[in-house]
């Protein structure tokens, strides 16, 4: 077994396709068959099953892709450090953050990227905090940036920004509450959130119940692009940072009222047991610098 053969294993299963993983790795797909029987004969056991023209896995082969892409990924990660050691970065980094966020700086990221640090490829995620903080103790995430951050022991934590949270509402339910509104107001209406027990919407709770009120959600989802399609809609309001709309051009503008009091704070974390290489330094001060063009453009407020 070697790592070759690995790849080509990994690259078949995720693709459930033999010719597709042979045009990812740029090399024949009777390579790929010949090497990926090699591994069947050491092993003992069917990886692959043939379907039509595809390929699933096995129980066997399913045990094997999780435990292939765990030693893959501590082999890019033992080169990166390795070529730290000469400071030059390189190498890939996944970065996930919450969607309200991560639609916003993700593409600005991966230009300032692509345009200065040609070595570096990005793997951007976006997902709620939980599933965030997960993903960087299960070592499938390098960094990550989360909302309502608590003290975890499992992280090591640098404050990124400030933010107010705003009622954002469609223009056929403007509750023409002006430029600033409070929570009693906030509390009398129907919310679309995400659901709990997700970070997010325990921080929205928080703060409205440190402010005496409760929310009246109607409609739960997890999703952004669902929670805005629910509004335009015109089946309730949603409660965001400014940054979720700041792009939208969907629909003639959202009516925005910023929540008197309440503001989200968001931190960039890692897992201490990961190093910070050359290439996470370069890509944390990328992100530092992103976020302030985008306060100065006064899309985050």
């Amino acid at each position: 077994m070697n790592l070759s053969q690995l790849r080509y294993f990994v690259a078949a299963a995720e693709l459930e396709n033999l010719s597709l993983a042979a045009a990812r790795l740029q090399i024949a797909q009777s390579a790929v068959s010949r090497q990926i029987r090699l591994l069947e004969a050491e092993l003992g056991v069917a990886l692959l099953d043939r379907v039509g023209r595809g390929v699933v896995l096995t129980e066997a082969g399913r045990t094997l892709l999780d435990r292939s892409r765990s030693l893959l990924d501590d082999v890019s990660q033992i080169k990166a450090e390795i070529a730290d050691r000469a400071r030059l970065p390189i190498g890939r980094l996944r970065i996930g953050a919450n969607p309200s966020f991560g639609h916003v700086l993700f593409p600005r990221l991966a230009e300032r990227c692509w345009k200065t640090q040609p070595n570096i490829r990005l793997h951007l995620v976006t997902d709620l905090t939980m599933p965030l903080q997960d993903w960087l103790r299960r070592g499938m995430l390098d960094l990550a940036i989360i909302a309502f951050p608590e003290r975890d022991g499992d992280f090591v934590a640098t404050p990124l920004t400030k933010e107010g949270i705003y009622l954002i509402s469609p223009p056929s339910l403007d509750p023409k509450l002006g430029p600033e509104c409070t929570m009693r107001a906030v509390a009398k209406l129907p919310l679309l959130l995400p659901g709990l027990p997700n970070r997010e919407r325990l921080g929205y709770e928080r703060l409205a119940a440190l402010k005496g009120h409760s929310l009246t959600c109607g409609i739960e989802s997890d999703s952004l692009s669902v929670l805005k399609r629910l509004a335009q809609r015109g089946l309730g309001h949603m409660m965001l940072p400014y940054v979720a709309v700041a792009e939208d051009r969907m629909e003639p503008f959202w009516k925005v009222a910023r929540v008197k009091g309440l503001s989200v704070e968001r931190d960039i974390v890692r897992s201490p047991r990961r190093p910070m290489t050359k290439t996470m330094e370069v890509v944390f001060d990328m992100i530092v610098q992103e976020v302030a063009l985008l306060r100065t453009a006064r899309l985050i407020r």
